[in-house]
Parts: structure tokens; C-alpha cells; sequence
């Protein structure tokens, strides 16, 4: 989910330019099979303005001169933590690290469940005074223990089940309706990007807030559009303990698109030398990009490349900047910028081990598992490394009931990405046989799903050289929710109830065929034993904006003349029955569909 990544444009005053005329950098393009960038551009990292400047706000914190992110690592049984913090200072300055206001100057301490009983604050401090809060820390032994409601359905220790996709639900909402998925025999639910994401006051193309904003992360900072941590602890906690398991879309492949980012100063050639300035985010983090750039930075000296300092990331941690225009072409398909966004270089360790840090982070506040948003867009043996240092995180194994599937959109190259091993960029048997090379047991490797975009059309293209035992599978996505969107041909096998369905019924029909007798099954006992259902929203007259509030006209402070919104709407109906025709859709609530789907998991 990667839709217009590139920046919206309006009059702003009051900058310096550097640069001459309606001149902008141009740097850190990529020439030829070139995909890193260049270490010299190490020196325009700290972009952030200091502590005091005018520029600089109090969400900004020290990132002027200070980043870093907390790693767990559990023992085997999971009864042990070690945290370890990694921390950059501008001016190597010394370091301490207070653990519930304990300072020590170790960057390393462990905790269990008798030190451990609930969140853990964490703050680094310069020799200098300056100091960055982290992310409190969550530990798995606090999360609360599934309590099946169905004790005799065949969940199969979470391998096994029905997801609702939750879009635009926020985390409030989830939680008041854990209570009827519980009730309704679903296995779980998954929430949208729960971490820190592209803001604005200034509607994007007329529109404020779209949705697809929260498919640009500023950092893993659980401080989302949806909700702040502390409500996504509390939703997890209720439904883990009505025993709805949670699941998170994880977006690692990208940061937020070129020229989205924090900084006060830009202009498009392009567009008859417009300047625009800063986006915001959910959590106030600074954030900073390449693009549409012509000032530097008061202490560097130099325009700002990627810097994305709540996340500990840095120029070196992206792909130099390259358009994604072909989608036959390994090189592209994995360091490509696809729309725009910022892509990170994940064949870097530091990389691998940071977005393997936020996936444990998500495992220790209580998620049992996640998609993998842009999946197709890291290259199979960088997933490999990934899945491997998370089972390092979490002492040598995967939790029992956790589960990932891959977005992998095929389009017309099922036979590069799936059927054809030796394609070089292969997400088939050659992902599998690199995942048991890497030591994964044969269990492991069968939790780690492919989302099959040829259902239901095509329903073989997604499997192919692996059994469809590994497969997640559903009608509409997201995605398709798009107008124009070309991600998946359903062909007249399926079709979005807010775009292209005939009626209620027809999507009905279909959400009950997913449970009763969806397209390509063999084996009734094995086959895509995870199944979703997209309960959505509407777009009102196009307008593909949130009705959680923050697609709302009155939040505008720019540009405010073409401004199209959505008003706020409750996501939690209680005495909704699904498919209600304004605002939600509730489709996981229609009493046919959760039948068939009780029909198929023996309750």
C-alpha cells in the first residue's frame, strides 16, 4: 500500500534559499546498477534543527545530536529479557541510560516477569545534557493469555483461522468490538499501521489526511494515526483476553515519500517553482528526505538526505534514489523508490536488525503475528536475514501461534515471483529452501505465510512451487479499494463492495465462498488455513479520507479553499448486523458470512 508517495505543493515565505533561481539538489541519484548511497553522504546525517532554534519544536527532542532504539532479546523460554540499547551521539559524547529513572552507564540490562510487571521507561543522556525518551518497553509475560471463547474450534494454536481486517478502525473502536469477533468465532483481528506516520494540516490533492498516509512511517514508534500505545496496549490486552488474537501491518520496506518530511523549505521546479513546507506526523518526530531540497541545514552545513532519527535510521540505511519502473527487473523491484518512497536499504545488517528490534517490539506488547506490507519489495534473502535475527530476538524460536503473511503482488510475473525458482527473485520454494538453510524448523517455516493476490482468479499463481498449507487468502484488500488500482484481476470471481460490487449480496456470496468453497483447495484439511475479511469504510463521493476524524476540513491550516473531508463516524456500531451503507462497513458482521466461516473452523 504505497500510493501517492510525492508531496503536495503550496506558497509559503520566509525561507533562505541556498540554491539560486528554482534550482533544487539533485543528489544521491543512482547511476547504472548502483544501489547503496554514496558513505560520504554520512555527513549531511543531524539535519535536525538544535534544542532552542527556530525551527525546532519539543516532539524534536535532541535528535540534533542524538538517536537510537532499544533491542530485546528473550532467553529460550522467554522468561528473560536482555535489553540492549544502540545509541548514536554527534560528538561521541558519553553516554548513560535510565531504566525507570535507574541512570547506569551500561547500554545493556535484563529483566523478567518479578523486575518487569509492566512497562519500562527508558531515556538516554548525553555527556552534553542532551537526551532522547525511547519507547517504553513491553515484555511478553505481561500480555494477556488467550482465552478461547470456542475451546473446541480448530484454531490450532493460532495457525488456523478467520482475521478481520479492521480499516480505519481506531484502537478504541477495536477494542469495544473484540467482544462480538469473540462471540462470532473469529480468530483475530489485524489493525492498520500502528506506528508513527505522515501527518498533515494541508490537505493532500484536496484531500485531508488519506488514508494512504499511514502507509508512510516516520518511525516504529507506536504512536499511529489509529492510536497511541497505551490504547494499543489496552485493545490488545481485552482481546487477547476474550480470546481474539491481534495482528499489526508492518510497513518495513520504506519511510515516508521524498518531500514528505519535516523540513520548513521546499520548491518543485515543476510546478512553476511552487514552495511548500513541513508535514507533521502522530508523534512530532522529526523526519527528513532528499527531495524538492534547495537550503541547508544550519549545523551541518549541507541539504538534508534520509534521516528518519526516532527510527535510528540515517542516509546510509536508504537505497540511493532510483525510480521503479520495471516490474520484471530484481534490481528495481527491490532498491527501486516505488511512488516515491523512501526505500530502505535492507541488505544492510544494521537495517535487518532494526525492523527485526520493531517486530519483537510488536511481539512483546502482545500481537501474535503481522502482515508484511510491500514484502514483493525486499528481495527473498534480506527476508531470510530478517526472520532470522526476530527468532534470535526471541530465543531461537517462533512464539506457537505467531504467523506473518507476505504482500506479494503478482501481477504478470507469477513466474519471476513465485513459480520459478531460479528467477533470481523468487518468493516460492527458493524462499522456503533459504529459510531451512537458515534454520528454521519445518513448523516455523509454515507460519510464515504468502498472501496469494491470484485468488480468486488465479488462485494457483500463489502457490505454485509451495502448498497452499502456506497461503492466506481473501476476497477484497485495501489495495483494490483504490480507484484505478490494477493490484489484483478477480475477474468475475470476487469483486470490492465499495467500488465495483453489484450489491450486498454479491460480496456476501463471496465472503461465504471463501469459508465453504474457496478457488483452488485440494486438500479441505490443509489449504489456506488463514483467511481474511477487509470490514472497511466508504468513500464518500471519492473522497479517500478516514471517517475517524482526522480527515476532517476543520483540522486544515493550509490551502484550505478545495479541502474535501469526511466527517467523524463511531467505527463501533453495537447493534450493527454488517453491511451498513454510510461510513463503516461492517461486512465481518453479516450473520451468513460468520456462519460459514463457524461451519469451517468446527464451531
Amino acid at each position: 500500500m504505497k500510493f501517492q508517495a510525492l508531496a503536495a505543493f503550496s506558497l509559503i515565505t520566509g525561507s533562505l534559499a541556498d540554491l539560486p533561481s528554482c534550482q533544487i539538489y539533485q543528489q544521491n541519484q543512482c547511476a547504472g546498477d548502483t544501489v547503496t548511497t554514496d558513505e560520504k553522504f554520512d555527513a549531511n546525517r543531524w539535519f535536525t534543527p538544535v534544542r532552542g532554534s527556530d525551527d525546532w519544536q519539543e516532539s524534536f527532542q535532541d535528535y540534533s545530536h542524538l538517536t537510537g532504539y532499544a533491542k530485546i532479546t528473550y532467553d529460550k523460554g522467554m522468561q528473560s529479557a536482555t535489553v540492549t540499547v544502540n545509541a548514536m551521539h554527534k560528538a561521541n559524547a558519553t553516554l548513560s541510560y535510565s531504566f525507570d529513572g535507574v541512570s547506569q552507564t551500561e547500554a545493556t540490562a535484563t529483566f523478567t516477569p518479578s523486575n518487569a510487571k509492566g512497562p519500562v521507561s527508558l531515556t538516554i543522556t548525553g555527556s552534553d545534557k542532551t537526551t532522547i525518551d525511547l519507547e517504553p518497553l513491553d515484555f511478553v509475560w505481561n500480555a494477556a493469555d488467550i482465552e478461547l471463547t470456542y475451546p473446541k474450534g480448530d484454531y490450532r494454536s493460532g495457525q488456523k483461522g478467520a482475521i478481520v481486517e479492521l480499516f480505519g478502525w481506531p484502537h478504541k473502536d477495536v477494542e469495544k468490538e473484540c467482544k462480538f469477533l469473540a462471540n462470532a468465532g473469529y480468530m483475530g483481528v489485524k489493525v492498520f499501521p500502528p506506528q508513527e506516520q505522515i501527518m498533515s494540516t494541508e490537505p493532500f490533492q484536496n484531500v485531508m489526511n488519506p488514508w494512504y498516509f499511514m502507509y508512510q512511517p516516520v518511525s516504529y514508534k507506536l504512536e499511529g494515526r489509529m492510536g497511541t500505545r497505551d490504547e494499543l496496549r489496552s485493545m490488545i490486552n481485552t482481546c487477547r483476553s476474550l480470546g481474539v488474537r491481534v495482528y499489526a501491518d508492518a510497513v518495513v520496506n520504506h519511510m515516508t515519500g521524498g518531500g514528505n518530511d519535516a523540513n520548513p523549505y521546499h520548491r518543485n521546479p515543476d510546478a512553476n517553482c511552487q514552495t511548500f513546507g513541513a508535514k507533521q506526523s502522530t508523534a512530532g518526530s522529526p523526519m527528513y528526505t532528499q527531495d524538492y531540497t534547495y537550503t541547508e541545514g544550519e549545523e551541518t552545513g549541507l541539504p538534508p538526505l534520509q534521516e528518519f532519527p526516532a527510527a535510528g535510521y540515517g542516509p546510509l540505511d536508504f537505497h540511493c534514489e532510483r525510480a521503479l519502473n520495471s516490474w520484471t527487473d530484481p534490481l528495481d523491484l527491490n532498491a527501486g523508490w516505488l511512488t516515491g518512497l523512501t526505500d530502505l536499504n535492507t541488505e544492510r545488517d544494521s537495517v535487518q536488525e532494526r525492523i527485526a528490534a520493531y517486530m519483537t517490539d510488536l511481539i512483546s506488547l502482545g500481537f501474535s503475528g503481522f502482515r508484511m506490507d510491500a514484502a514483493k519489495h525486499i528481495q527473498p534473502d534480506d527476508l531470510v536475514q530478517i526472520f532470522s535475527k526476530l527468532k534470535a530476538n526471541l530465543g531461537g524460536e517462533m512464539p506457537e501461534d505467531w504467523i506473518t503473511w507476505l504482500e506479494i503482488l503478482l501481477g504478470g510475473e507469477k513466474d519471476l515471483l513465485m513459480c520459478d525458482p531460479d528467477s533470481g527473485y523468487n518468493y516460492g520454494s527458493y524462499l522456503e529452501d533459504g529459510l531451512v538453510a537458515a534454520g528454521f524448523s519445518a513448523a516455523d517455516v509454515e507460519k510464515i505465510k504468502i498472501w496469494n493476490s491470484g485468488y480468486p482468479k488465479e488462485p494457483d499463481a500463489g502457490a505454485c512451487t509451495i502448498s497452499k498449507s502456506r497461503n492466506a487468502i481473501q476476497n477484497d484488500d485495501a489495495d483494490q479499494q483504490n480507484p484505478g488500482s490494477t493490484s489484483r484481476d478477480m475477474g468475475d470471481q470476487g469483486c470490492v463492495l465499495i467500488k465495483d460490487c453489484q450489491s450486498a449480496d454479491d460480496h456476501r456470496e463471496f465472503e461465504k465462498k471463501l469459508f465453504e468453497s474457496p478457488n483452488g483447495i485440494e486438500d479441505e484439511d490443509a489449504d489456506y488455513p488463514i483467511r481474511l475479511i477487509l470490514s472497511s469504510f466508504y468513500f464518500v463521493d471519492g473522497v479517500q479520507g478516514i471517517p475517524d476524524g482526522k480527515s476532517d476540513c476543520s483540522l486544515c491550516e493550509t490551502e484550505c479553499d478545495t479541502c474535501t473531508g469526511v466527517s467523524l463516524a463511531p467505527a463501533w456500531v453495537d447493534e450493527s448486523v454488517g453491511y451498513d451503507e454510510t461510513d463503516y462497513t461492517r461486512a465481518h458482521r453479516d450473520p451468513e458470512v460468520i456462519a460459514a466461516m463457524q461451519t469451517w473452523m468446527g464451531i
